[in-house]
């Protein structure tokens, strides 16, 4: 028992035994702080990655709005600093900061393997968590793709199975959303600034693939008021409405010449011939006169007659330099050739048969009539009283042409420059001067220029029509983008005829003091078309059309529509809008320019408060594609009868933002966006880390 006593009473040794009861403890908390130590610095590293990642990612989707490009982005900036792109999640969220504003957020999971502290727990990896959020900027303050501005009209409003798609952008109004059953929207945000909330009964607002909608309650504002593109092509007009109409040629005054009869009888024609200087020889084999005035410096006749079946080759030996001066009329027949020279006809031309004339240089006095096979070469014409073409084909070479307005009228649309009725071609590159327009008669082919480098000045026929289109005609305009190339057009763009192809010319500004109506196949070339006035296509009718090698409803690639809304469309259901898609003209294509002066602008409707002009697309203008900004800040945007427009269907970087004073959908139409396609020069493009 003492033994016992006296160990238990004894120290010796206790030191050795509380340390070794200790000491497990103590190592693990040694490894704990080591690990966690260790973890808390990979953390931080995680952190600043994450921050780099989502700061990096938002400025990428401010550029492109696009969320894969975001995320790429982000990921390339985690794994440039070491993180595995396998351990990095982005996406795109709700700022946790901001109402209605999106942020990019991005999450960062590492493992880190444990050792020492495994003395405690058996657990194998301490997971290390980093997340960071950025505001996305720019992108979350804009108002989206499709908004209506007046708070004092109804806003939003949807009806009979309307539809409206912006799965990457926002539908906004500032005042009311309206959709009832059968209808709906579908949109990234819904944004509304009236006193009640959306009105859907049906739940009709929802996200994108059927997510809970997110509705805000906010004010939106114009996204281009004080856009220095939109400012500049409205200022414009001024230059526009100051067109003057070209200046017709005047007569040529002729002297009085000896007159001329080409006939069976051979005779006097020889010795008509001598009176002019010139001799004149008969093969009755062929039924032929041949005319020769050598080298004469000018030759004046006064009425030259060619019986019907006589061929006549005129002047063959002259020199280029000679000067032809008709002072009374001339009827071709036959077969007629002219060399070149100068021609200076007082009265009429008639042509008939086939008819040839050399370079020169022409001038008309009275009206020029062809009809067969007339061809002219290359040179400077001025035709004081107009050119009208009959059965045939009538083909010039490249020169200036200058076309004063006719005494007669073409076709039911009045008095003009040309009246062709069949198949008319003029070479290029050409400058046309057309003080009176021209008609392209139903199923007649007219074709100005070739190459780039064309110019027009065209004014209005009698009846203030510049370009008059028949049914069925084909009309193509080559392109004017020289440095010294205009087109300029005072009077109305009709193309009214159904089943027409027009082919309207290139050039950096189409000024165009009137109205643009439509009613057949339209190729618009590129560049800014300024109309002071309205665009129709389909008031009167009309539709697809085979153009140019395909069959088209209206095609424009780089193009600005900017229409000043002086006047209003009052035909059909186009009546009283400023532009107007009707009638079947379905599949259009228009895309704005990507770059230059008016980059991302589609059409620009009037921006002066007291216009209160507007668009409409209806019955049927199906599968619209417009790429770009549709701006009307004053005017209702409507759509009705089936119409829909989308933006591009094949490029994700071509967007269509629809703005109107209000937007109204009805009659199963459709509408869709998935970007938007311009803002105010003086937004934001600030990105943020909130989190």
């Amino acid at each position: 028992m003492q033994f016992f006593r006296r160990f238990f009473r004894s120290r010796d040794g206790n030191v050795l035994i509380i340390s070794a009861l200790v000491m497990p403890v103590l190592i693990g908390m040694a490894a704990l702080v080591t690990e966690y130590g260790a973890g808390l610095v990979e953390r931080a590293d995680n952190q600043r990655v994450a921050d780099l990642s989502a700061y990096a990612g938002a400025l990428a989707y401010n550029v492109n709005k696009s969320t894969d490009q975001m995320t790429a982005t982000a990921v390339s900036v985690a794994v440039l600093n070491g993180v595995p792109a396998a351990n990095v999640q982005v996406g795109l969220v709700a700022s946790p900061k901001t109402t209605g504003v999106n942020a990019v957020s991005v999450s960062i999971n590492t493992y880190r393997t444990l050792f020492l502290a495994r003395v405690l727990n058996d657990r194998q990896q301490l997971q290390i968590y980093a997340n960071s959020v950025a505001e996305v900027g720019a992108q979350a303050q804009t108002p989206g793709c499709m908004l209506a501005l007046d708070g004092t009209q109804t806003g939003v409003t949807l009806s009979g199975g309307a539809s409206i798609s912006a799965p990457k952008c926002t539908v906004s109004s500032n005042n009311t959303v309206t959709v009832p059953c059968g209808t709906s929207i579908s949109a990234i945000g819904v944004n509304y600034n009236s006193a009640a909330a959306p009105s859907q009964p049906c739940n009709g607002i929802t996200g994108p693939g059927g997510a809970a909608a997110v509705i805000t309650k906010k004010s939106t504002p114009d996204p281009l008021a004080g856009n220095a593109a939109v400012a500049a092509a409205v200022a414009r007009f001024a230059a526009v409405a100051a067109l003057s109409t070209p200046v017709a040629p005047t007569a040529p005054s002729t002297p009085n010449g000896n007159n001329i009869d080409f006939g069976w009888n051979t005779g006097p024609t020889q010795g008509q011939a001598n009176a002019l200087g010139c001799t004149a020889s008969w093969a009755s084999s062929s039924s032929t006169w041949t005319l020769d005035c050598g080298n004469k410096t000018t030759v004046n006749l006064g009425t030259v007659t060619i019986g019907g079946g006589i061929n006549l080759n005129f002047a063959t030996s002259g020199a280029a330099t000679t000067v032809y001066n008709f002072a009374g009329d001339l009827t071709t027949s036959a077969t007629t050739n002219f060399g070149p020279g100068t021609y200076n006809f007082a009265k009429t031309l008639t042509t008939a048969g086939t008819t040839t004339f050399g370079a020169g240089t022409y001038n008309f006095g009275k009206q020029v009539t062809t009809t067969g096979t007339t061809t002219f070469g290359a040179g400077t014409f001025k035709f004081a009283k107009g050119l009208t073409t009959g059965y045939g084909t009538t083909t010039f070479g490249a020169g200036t042409f200058k076309i004063g307005m006719s005494d007669t009228a073409c076709s039911g649309s009045g008095q003009v420059s040309i009246c062709n009725n069949s198949t008319l071609t003029f070479g290029g590159p050409s400058t046309f001067e057309l003080p009176g327009g021209y008609t392209n008669t139903g199923g007649a082919t007219l074709i100005f220029g070739s190459g780039t480098t064309n110019s027009y000045k065209i004014g209005p026929g009698s009846n203030g029509d510049a370009i008059t289109l028949g049914g069925g005609s084909q009309t193509i305009m080559a392109d004017a983008t020289g440095a010294s190339s205009v087109f300029q057009v005072v009077g109305n763009v009709n193309g009214g005829g159904g089943g027409s192809c027009f082919v309207v010319p290139a050039a950096a500004q189409h000024d165009i003091e009137g109205n643009f109506i439509g009613s057949g196949a339209i190729l618009l070339g590129a560049g800014v078309y300024t109309v002071d006035g309205y665009f129709a296509l389909g008031g009167n009718g009309g539709g697809s059309a085979n153009c140019n090698g395909s069959t088209i409803s209206v095609s424009g690639a780089n193009v600005t529509l900017v229409l000043s809304g002086k006047a209003k469309s009052s035909s059909g259901s186009c009546n009283g809008y400023v532009f107007c898609v009707a009638a079947g003209y379905s599949n259009i294509v228009l895309t704005a320019p990507q770059s230059g002066a008016t980059a991302k602008l589609a059409v620009i409707g009037p921006t002066g408060s007291s216009n209160t002009g507007g668009a409409t697309f209806a019955e049927g203008g199906a599968n619209a594609q417009i790429s770009g900004a549709f701006y009307f800040p004053y005017g209702p945007i409507i759509m009705n009868g089936g119409s829909s427009v989308l933006g591009s269907k094949t490029d994700t970087t071509k967007c269509l933002q629809m703005i109107g004073s209000r937007i109204t959908l009805s009659g199963g139409t459709a509408a869709g966006s998935e970007c938007i396609a311009a803002s105010s020069t003086s937004a934001s493009s600030k990105v943020s880390l909130v989190q």
